[in-house]
């Protein structure tokens, strides 16, 4: 089995999501991977708020939504003996996803195969948390394992 030394997590806190922090972190303990959580907020806000102070209260609040995703994410890799970094980015998601990996050095991308994959061009997730399959394989810095 292959070992890998940095696994990032895009992670949203469906079941889906859960399932497959469960396959990164049973990768991680056997190869000892450092484990990156990340979660993407990402919206296009000019389109639906109408004014900055509106705008600052929704991001606080997605802010804090992050947050407690991620706590949950923290909570799964302590129950399991491991640390995990978490971040918080804004933007687009697999623009986010990519960026990441290249700032860590990530070895291996392990997401959740959710929403309608139907072909590689198809999207994961729904609505704002959409990821086109085939832009994030083209441009990731490392294999992505997609799980189900």
């Amino acid at each position: 089995m292959a070992t890998f030394k940095k696994i990032l997590i895009p992670y949203y806190g469906s079941q889906a999501c859960k399932r497959a922090a469960e396959k990164a972190m049973e990768l991680a303990k056997e190869s000892g991977a450092e484990l990156t959580g990340l979660k993407v907020i990402s919206f296009s806000f000019e389109t639906i708020v109408p004014s900055d102070n509106l705008w600052e209260a929704i991001r606080e609040d997605l802010q804090e939504k992050a947050k407690s995703t991620l706590a949950d994410l923290e909570a799964m890799a302590k129950e399991r003996g491991l640390e995990i970094r978490l971040e918080i980015r804004e933007g687009d998601i697999t623009a986010e996803v990519v960026e990441l990996a290249n700032e860590i050095g990530a070895d291996l991308i392990v997401m959740s195969l959710g929403g309608r994959v139907k072909r590689l061009g198809g999207f994961l997730g729904k609505g704002q948390q959409r990821i086109t399959v085939r832009t994030l394989v083209s441009e990731a810095p490392c294999p992505v394992m997609f799980v189900s």
